[in-house]
Parts: structure tokens; sequence; C-alpha cells
């Protein structure tokens, strides 16, 4: 065993160890999808979409306990399930998973974490130290993304026994490594719910400048960092901008940040526009920019 994550709901009929079972049938789908797509991704270095496609470790499930309501995954390592008491902990993959599944879920449900202060860093130490398993050679921001966007349904689904039967009000994730124990950032609630469910998008093309933090080649999709906001948002090029000029654009920014070593690129100065329409939640926060046109700061040229 490496961690124990824990899925607990509260308020409602939750005070009373009870849920609408269908709901939290599916919200247990989505706990166990988000934690094995993002732990396959650190251990195997590839985004896959469906659970019996993993390898390399197992998540167990154990009783619920009392407490409003909880139920406990096991996340373990090793190829048969038999292993996991034979296998010594390897509690520092345990930090690193846990901090994997907490930013997936932070970002995907609008807490715009700081990938390289945060999971990005802790990826950075792990491979540095000494006596660790490897870690696979691709685990960038861009790769994250690709897991997020596999996970939003079951996030989605998570918040089915908050939104739809209303069996609570609230959900944590509370986790276990070695002897410590806490809880991941962020929560599930109405607000999150609405964060990752609607989408609303502008009627007017706007600009947003800033400079290129994450780009996939094969998606057409990346992330721009605003300095005044201090926060990255995705962003996917419309098929129109899909060219030779665009694209090149985008990844001289992100070039040049990459050279200077900072993420943020130019000590915050924007270097790049990006035209598009806004996609946004229902209550307003800025959620992917769907570009039609890129240009440098001081305009088209």
């Amino acid at each position: 065993m490496i961690c124990t994550l824990e899925l607990s709901y509260h308020r409602g009929l939750a005070e009373n160890h009870q849920l609408q079972f269908y709901d939290i049938a599916q919200a247990l789908w989505g706990f166990e999808r988000t934690i094995t797509l993002t732990t396959h991704l650190l251990l195997n270095g590839k985004v896959i979409t469906q659970s019996p496609s993993a390898r390399g470790f197992h998540v167990l499930a154990t009783p619920p306990e009392a407490g409003s309501w909880k139920m406990n995954a096991v996340l373990g390592l090793g190829t048969t399930i038999g292993a996991f008491g034979l296998a010594p902990p390897d509690t520092q993959f345990g930090w690193l998973a846990k901090s994997a599944v907490e930013y997936v879920i932070q970002e995907a449900l609008g807490f715009t974490p700081d990938f390289d202060e945060t999971l990005g860093s802790q990826i950075r130490s792990y491979r540095g130290s000494t006596d660790l398993r490897s870690l696979p050679d691709d685990l960038s921001q861009t790769r994250f993304d690709s897991v997020i966007e596999k996970c939003e349904g079951g996030l989605r689904a998570m918040h089915r026994p908050i939104v739809y039967s209303g069996s609570a009000e609230i959900a944590q994730i509370g986790y276990q490594i070695g002897g410590s124990s806490g809880r991941l950032g962020g929560y599930f609630d109405s607000h999150t719910n609405d964060y990752i469910s609607q989408t609303v998008t502008s009627e007017d093309i706007e600009e947003f400048c800033g400079s290129i933090s994450s780009y996939n080649i094969n998606t057409f999709r990346g992330r721009i960092y605003f300095p005044d906001q201090k926060r990255t948002v995705p962003f996917e090029l419309s098929p129109e901008v899909q060219t030779i000029r665009s694209i090149g654009r985008i990844t001289e920014s992100l070039r040049s940040n990459a050279i200077a070593e900072r993420p943020r690129g130019n000590n915050g100065a924007p270097d790049i526009c990006l035209m598009g329409f806004r996609n946004e939640t229902s209550t307003g926060r800025l959620k992917k920019i769907y570009v039609t046109s890129v240009n440098a700061v001081d305009g088209p040229d």
C-alpha cells in the first residue's frame, strides 16, 4: 500500500450514513477512474481511457466508514493484488500519487493550482532522489491536461449525491500516507459542479495577451499564462487558425519561456495575444479560449 484516499460526503442524508444508491454508485466510479487514470500516467507515461487498461498497480475498496458517508480507496503498487502485503510501502511515491490526483481534481474543478510550483516541483524532486523507481520521461503539464479531459466525466459523476438527489451538500477527499493524514485541497459542491458542467460561450471575439506555458501539437490545445491573474488558462485553436504562421508564434512564445527558464515568461510581460471566444462558467469564470487568430502583442502583422 502506498496511500489511502478517502471520499466523504457531508450534510443532508449523509449525516445519517445514507446516500441515494444510484448517485453514489456513479460517484464511486468517478472516484476510481480519477485515481486510476492519474496513477497510470505517473507510472507508465501513457494516458488511458479505461481503468481495466491500467498496469503496475491496483486500487482496492474497503468498507464504508461511519461518520457522514465515507469510502476508502487503497492504492498499491504491483502486478498482483496478493503482493500488496509483501512489498514495502513506497511512501515517497505515495506522496507523489496523492499530489497528482490532487492536481487533477483542483484543475478540473477550477481551483487553478500552479503546476510548476506544486506537482511539477514534486516530480523534479522525485527524479533527483536516489534509490527510487524511475518515472516516465514525459510527465509535463500537457500530459496531465490530457488526463484531466479524460477524468471530467468521472468528476462530474462525483457531484451526483450533491446536485441530483441532494442527499449530501459537500464532498471532500482525505488521504493517509504512512503515519500522516490530511485533506486534499479543493472540494465538491454545487459551485464546482457548475464550473465543470456548464460552459457559456461569448458572442464577441476578445483579446487575451500573455505567454504560452504549454502546447500540444497533436490536439492544437495548450495553456496561456496571464500575469495579471497569475494563472494559466487552456486554449484550443479553431481549424482556420491551425496554420504554420499561427503555430509558429505559439511555439516561439513557448520556446522563449523555456529557454529563459521562466515558466511565467519574460518576467511576467505578455509576448503573444490570442483573439477568440471566451468559454466561461455560469458564474463568469474563464475556462477556455477558442482561438480564431494569433497576433503579436502590438497587434497583427
